[in-house]
């Protein structure tokens, strides 16, 4: 018999050796630099507004550009991401060219000689901040990002008496009491409202010849579009130019449209009469409508997607899953992962029941298959990555995963052995680098 000892060792040897094959079976991998310039080699990375940094960081599955401007220094996550802001960069830029012109500025100047327009500010609804929370991927696939249900009970309360205090009648203009008619032409002009002056429709105007999103959160952007809109609007300016624009930076599909053509106010009517169409209670419809975690053209798409959906299950379920978002993150999570989900229905197979497991979003196809979607750009092979996707409540005969971005090979690998049939590289628009094979 051998010594205790002896045995104790040659044990410790081979737990080793099998926690080692553990190891090889679910290595771990590192999340990569890449070029910019094959990143996204339809952007152009230097122009007169700003320089994009030729490195690429990908950080927890998201690539992270970095851009310098003139109008400042900017993080982004995600190539639509940075399209988008290059673009605004570029509208910003050429939106002050134009400010400096004599006849922007001779409009400019007459509108601000009004009482009215001097009083009247664009309104900034309040936007919940959350801090110091990980990224919203990293929740996601840790389960953790939608455990509690809508944390931004506070933020929405602050919305909904900011909204409040909106629409009541704006307050008179505090200048010199002129005299007689002039006197009441003044103080009824002091109850107007910008759609009533026409800058808010100015606004949407030329968002559309721009190319830009009217609600965009590029608070730069907002200001710039303002002064246009009030020069436009009450000044007469009517200033025609173009900004270099693509396939990319115009907003193809109808909630942009929409966004464009109608006012705030009739958005929101068509955002709750959708709803109301689909069959969800009163409660929760005015809750998606007054959220602030969304902008008013990001519930737009939400509810196209809703719609889209509607003969796959309970889209209040869907709904409430969306107002579980936290910040801006989360909610460009949301978007993303909905539209992944969508162009499944629409270009593979319909979509029969929708459902959620370990805090993931899943759908079941007609045919027996569990579609989960997955969000991210680079997905890299992680102790977070496998122990979500390897986890037992994930388990099925017939399971998929639906991946925007790109897989790594290793994780490709891995996850081919545990199962999984893997997508990749799927865009808005439902094409995938081997959606050839999805269809069934």
């Amino acid at each position: 018999m051998l010594p205790f000892r002896i045995f104790a060792l040659i044990a410790s040897l081979l737990l080793g050796g099998v926690a080692s094959l553990a190891s090889v079976r679910e290595p771990t991998e590192g999340p990569p630099i890449l070029f910019a310039r094959d990143v996204a080699p339809q952007v152009k990375l230097r122009t007169e507004a700003y320089t994009v940094s030729p490195m690429v960081e990908v950080r927890e599955f998201a690539y992270t550009f970095r851009v310098t401007s003139t109008y400042g220094n900017f993080q982004v996550r995600g190539v639509p991401q940075l399209e988008t802001l290059l673009h605004e960069l570029e509208v910003i830029r050429k939106l002050a060219e134009v400010s400096q012109s004599e006849a922007f500025a001779s409009s400019l100047s007459s509108s601000l000689t009004s009482p009215v327009a001097t009083t009247v500010g664009v309104a900034k609804r309040p936007v919940a901040a959350v801090t110091g929370l990980p990224g919203g991927v990293v929740r996601y696939l840790g389960g953790k990002l939608y455990q509690v249900r809508r944390g931004s009970d506070k933020a929405l309360e602050s919305y909904r008496e900011y909204r409040s205090k909106d629409d009541k009648e704006e307050p008179e203009p505090t200048v010199e009491e002129p005299k007689g008619k002039k006197k009441k032409l003044v103080s009824s002009a002091g109850k107007l409202s910008r759609k009533h002056l026409g800058h808010d429709s100015a606004k949407r105007r030329w968002a559309r010849q721009l190319g830009v999103d009217p609600y965009s959160k590029n608070e730069v952007l907002q200001e710039a579009l303002g002064r246009i809109a009030w020069a436009s609007s009450l000044g007469g300016f009517a200033g025609d130019f173009a900004v270099p624009s693509s396939e990319v930076f115009s907003y193809a599909g109808k909630a942009r449209e929409l966004v464009w053509d109608r006012p705030a106010h009739q958005l929101e009517r068509e955002i709750v009469d959708t709803l109301k169409d689909l069959g969800l209670e009163k409660g929760l419809i005015h809750e998606f409508r007054d959220t602030p975690i969304y902008s008013l053209t990001e519930k737009m798409e939400l509810c196209f997607g809703f719609k889209s959906l509607k003969d796959s299950g309970d889209i209040a379920f869907l709904v409430d899953f969306a107002l579980r978002a936290e910040n801006d993150e989360d909610a460009e999570l949301m978007i993303r992962t909905l539209e992944v989900l969508v162009s499944y229905s629409e270009r593979v197979a319909r979509i029969a029941t929708i459902g959620e497991r370990r805090g993931m979003l899943y759908a079941c196809s007609d045919r027996g298959y569990d579609i989960y979607p997955l969000a991210v750009d680079y997905l890299h092979w992680t102790p977070l990555v496998y122990e979500a996707l390897l986890s037992e409540e994930l388990m099925a005969e017939k399971r998929e995963i639906w991946v925007s971005g790109q897989v790594s090979p290793i994780a490709k690998l891995q996850l081919r052995e545990h199962g999984w049939l893997v997508f990749e590289q799927v865009d808005r628009y439902g094409k995938s680098s081997n959606a050839a094979t999805a269809k069934r």
